[in-house]
């Protein structure tokens, strides 16, 4: 005879066994359906869990209500090009400057185009108006050949926007700001151009050059200010120039770095006469410099010398009062103009030294005599500039 029908429900006990060896026991409420003549679950809950190695049961965490922890405020948006060199042009002061020194109309234009050339790669001007098109600019009517053509001559002759915006540039750099200062001459075509001359020509190509010299903040990686100066101008009438420049701009202590490319003695007077700040890269095998770093030998030695944030150099410094000479211009307290004077003025000479480069410099070295000898072994009687110059040595 067949169980009879209750309809009441069993209270019972399952066990699931996970991957890390923790037991979970849920209790579990079962039913019978009389029409599909199965049992099923009415609800479960979990008790607990044996954690593995143990037999005691512990209980679990607590599940997290639904407004628990607030709601999230995170959004999301898609953005490209043009929203990034709005956010740069808006923290670095940019567009601000430029509007501040220019009416509104041609910081529009200048704004538009300098972020039509940072985002083609410095394409053409008569490819903007298309590039316009899908791209939200400053400027929102069409900029074609006549409105440009327009800006660059009102802009050139506005120098009073010019140095509005170099000086507001320059406001920005706080307190005792590092410089960066950079001369490069460029050839031209045009005849059109007053700073065109015959100079020096680093391409070899024959044609008039402008000198360009730039003023780079070397904290905020961005250029200040620039001029344009004739190309025959020598380093010496540059510096003092730049000099000038910086006095006008309230820059008149700031430090001033160049390169290798900057250095001579004549360079360094001006800047030493003028009691400016300067940091530049010196040739190892001048003389005077040559004696510094063999006294520092000692000292590059030592641990002391390791340079904190890269262990793989080390560096220091000397003193060094410094001997200049020139001749006079003018006569004054009894010194004839023309008459050889000379100038006693404090340097600090920084010398860094890396052991890993020497070991590459050597290894290569090492390998181009190997090379050579073989060549030579080999019955080869020309060689290149670099080959001749070390069987010269």
């Amino acid at each position: 005879m067949a169980k009879p029908i209750t309809g009441k429900t069993h209270v019972g006990e399952r066990r699931e066994k996970r991957s890390n060896g923790d037991i979970y026991i849920y209790e579990r409420i079962t039913a019978y359906n009389e029409k599909t003549r199965k049992t099923y679950t009415v609800s479960q809950k979990i008790k607990g869990k044996i954690k593995a190695g143990t037999q005691e049961i512990v209980a679990t965490r607590p599940k997290k209500c639904k407004n628990e922890g607030g709601g999230s405020d995170a959004t999301r948006r898609h953005t490209g090009l043009t929203d990034i060199l709005e956010w740069v042009g808006k923290v670095s002061g940019i567009d601000d400057d430029i509007r501040a020194s220019f009416c509104e109309g041609d910081a529009a234009k200048m704004l538009s185009i300098a972020r039509y050339w940072i985002g083609s790669g410095g394409n053409t001007l008569p490819r903007l108006e298309s590039w316009q098109v899908m791209h939200p600019l400053p400027y929102r009517e069409a900029i074609t050949e006549d409105v440009y053509g327009k800006l660059f001559k009102d802009v050139g002759r506005n120098e009073e926007g010019v140095q509005w915006y170099f000086s507001a540039r320059a406001s920005r750099l706080g307190e005792t700001p590092v410089l960066a200062f950079d001369s490069t001459t460029i050839s031209t075509y045009s005849e059109n151009q007053s700073e065109a001359r015959r100079g020096f020509n680093k391409d070899g190509d024959g044609l008039n050059t402008i000198k360009l010299l730039t003023l780079y903040s070397v904290k905020a990686c961005e250029p200040i200010a620039f001029s344009k100066q004739p190309g025959n101008i020598p380093d010496v009438i540059s510096i003092e120039n730049t000099l000038t420049q910086l006095k006008c701009l309230n820059l008149e202590k700031p430090l001033v770095v160049t390169d290798n490319g900057y250095y001579s003695q004549k360079n360094m007077m001006e800047f030493a006469l003028r009691n400016v700040k300067f940091l530049t890269l010196v040739d190892p095998n001048i003389v005077w410099v040559r004696e510094t770093i063999d006294a520092l030998r000692a000292t590059l030695a030592g641990i002391s010398s390791t340079c904190p944030f890269d262990q793989s150099i080390c560096g220091a410094t000397s003193l060094r009062m410094h001997q200049f000479s020139r001749k006079r211009k003018r006569s004054r307290n009894g010194k004839v103009a023309g008459e050889k004077e000379t100038i006693l003025r404090r340097l600090y000479v920084h010398v860094y030294y890396s052991p890993k480069n020497e070991a590459k410099e050597e290894l290569a070295f090492r390998k181009g005599l190997l090379e050579l000898k073989a060549q030579i072994e080999g019955g080869e009687a020309e060689f290149t500039k670099s080959a001749q110059k070390k069987i010269d040595k």
